[in-house]
């Protein structure tokens, strides 16, 4: 954390590659083939070693409850002592490996952040729906900027950025697809909406993410170029109904 700047609220200035450098830097510790292999990151694993390593708690069978608001709470993540928690109800849910990531990435990136003036009450991190969000948002307060970096954390430890473009073209070599290899255009047609549709399935079999993971981490990596002209439910909607 010596090597981060903060703002004067005390959130780490960030850039999207410092995450992913970030993210790949916490791969490498324990096997960098994740990094080139597509293939799922073992996040439980990651997380019981530095459980016997560093005495980093975790809890993934309690219900963590609802905010004052009375937002369900999915994800908390405690700074002192560091603790790890995800609500039971995930437990069988394809969200479970994005939530977890999403906390981890608070450990990794804000441990040592003081909370006072970013937004949270007392030293821990709640996370309900609308902080597991990922993609464009609009950035208004210190708790913003703390939630889209843990997303960007969890989006590339669970689905590392060569990993993803390794995957992909070879998924389009299978499928017959010789151009353009590793970027996908998605058009209104039926024929490339299907296509994508199986290169998503299988990313999200591959990765253990959902299908909204999937999309929000293409397009952050420039892979998937959308010439749709979408009027579909707004991203928040597909991930609380997924």
């Amino acid at each position: 954390m010596s090597s981060f700047s903060f703002d004067e609220n005390g959130v780490p200035i960030l850039s999207t590659d410092a995450i992913e450098l970030k993210a790949e830097e916490v791969i490498s510790y324990f096997d960098r083939t994740i990094l080139e292999q597509p293939q799922r990151t073992p996040m439980l694993n990651f997380i019981e070693e530095l459980h016997k390593k560093f005495d980093l708690f975790r809890d993934y069978s309690s219900a963590l409850g609802r905010t004052k608001y009375g937002s369900i709470i999915l994800g908390k993540t405690k700074l002192n002592p560091l603790g790890i928690y995800v609500d039971k109800s995930l437990a069988n849910d394809a969200r479970f490996n994005f939530v977890l990531g999403h906390e981890f990435g608070h450990v990794v990136l804000h441990r040592s952040v003081d909370l006072k003036g970013t937004g949270y009450e007392q030293q821990e991190i709640v996370d309900t729906e609308i902080d597991l969000v990922t993609g464009k948002k609009n950035f208004k307060t210190p708790r913003d900027w703390l939630e889209w970096q843990a997303n960007r954390f969890s989006s590339a430890i669970l689905m590392p950025r060569l990993s993803m473009f390794v995957a992909v073209i070879a998924k389009q070599k299978k499928m017959g697809i010789t151009r353009d290899k590793g970027t996908i255009f998605l058009e209104e047609q039926p024929y490339s909406k299907r296509d994508y549709q199986e290169i998503t399935n299988h990313l999200g079999l591959v990765y253990n993410v959902n299908a909204t993971n999937v999309e929000c981490r293409l397009k952050d990596l420039g892979i998937l170029i959308d010439h749709r002209d979408i009027n579909v439910k707004h991203i928040s909607e597909m991930f609380a109904t997924e």
